[in-house]
């Protein structure tokens, strides 16, 4: 080639680079559109990394949250700007990757930086979250638990009229109308009792079994990110089928995730004690 083709050519070259162009790249996306298409109610996360963690964390103060990212920090935990950055960049593209009806109901963040709070807490439409000390990965498994927490105790909800059922909630009864109750006596005869043909295998992880609320999260944390590996227990196990089909029919409106690459063995005959720590592909879960 004579020098300015060459020099064009090698332009082109590093513009198609820069942006990710290929020649394989509009029937990637034409296989996509079809696979999106034929498996409608399915949910596969491919999402890319993010490129500006600043813009990511300004989003979240726009969503209209009371967010405090300060509040009870010592000295020696007040977060520098980067690392503030980078957990609300992190909460922000984690509520836009699930269902919004509990984002849309979560009003209250705090966001910690106390290396002894605990990770998180959760329920109403509350979430504290502590952002130092834990992985990226775990700190995501975290919140989408929390966000379990604000699904079952702030929408899902029933009315006094009803009357009060054999749960509560601390002091708070649940209704005899709430929706969660169907899934809380699948395992629990009260808020501290189990029933007696539960066991640990009905359960997506052994914390599941602490209390009808912990189990409602676990499970909610599980079906996400873990929803190949919920559909193969679930096969084997009546009680998980169950717990899985409540969340498919109640929660989620006919939603399944897909997130699995069948590298991750399924012990049928174990469970994990806590699902937030479980390995998953964060990038393919996170929308930027």
């Amino acid at each position: 080639m004579h020098k300015t083709t060459t020099t064009f050519f090698n332009l082109w070259v590093l513009i198609f680079s820069i942006f990710g162009f290929n020649a394989n790249a509009q029937t990637s996306l034409d296989n996509l559109t079809q696979k999106g298409l034929a498996d409608s109610n399915y949910i596969e996360y491919n999402h890319p990394a993010p490129l500006d963690e600043t813009h990511y964390a300004a989003q979240l103060d726009g969503l209209g949250l009371h967010l405090d990212t300060g509040a009870g920090s010592t000295q020696s935990s007040e977060p520098d700007l980067s690392s503030l950055n980078h957990c609300k960049s992190l909460v922000y593209r984690t509520l836009e990757s699930l269902p919004q009806e509990a984002v849309n109901h979560l009003q209250n963040l705090t966001l910690s930086f106390d290396n002894e709070a605990r990770r998180g807490l959760g329920g109403g439409s509350t979430i504290i979250l502590r952002c130092s000390n834990v992985t990226d990965e775990e700190l995501v498994g975290v919140l989408v638990h929390e966000m379990g927490h604000i699904e079952d105790t702030g929408v899902l909800q029933g009315n006094s009229y009803t009357g009060e059922s054999e749960f509560k909630d601390g002091s708070n009864p649940i209704y005899n109308n709430d929706p969660s109750l169907d899934f809380y006596r699948l395992s629990f005869l009260g808020e501290k009792t189990l029933r007696p043909d539960a066991t640990p295998l009905n359960f997506v992880s052994g914390y599941a079994m602490s209390d009808p609320f912990e189990d409602f999260a676990e499970t909610y944390n599980y079906y996400i990110l873990h929803g190949d590996q919920f559909r193969e227990l679930a096969k084997v196990n009546d009680v998980l089928q169950k717990k899985y089909d409540f969340l498919k029919n109640r929660v989620f409106n006919g939603k399944e995730f897909f997130n699995g690459d069948g590298s991750t063995a399924i012990n049928y005959l174990s469970r994990d004690y806590d699902t937030t720590v479980l390995h998953y592909d964060i990038q393919k879960f996170l929308v930027v």
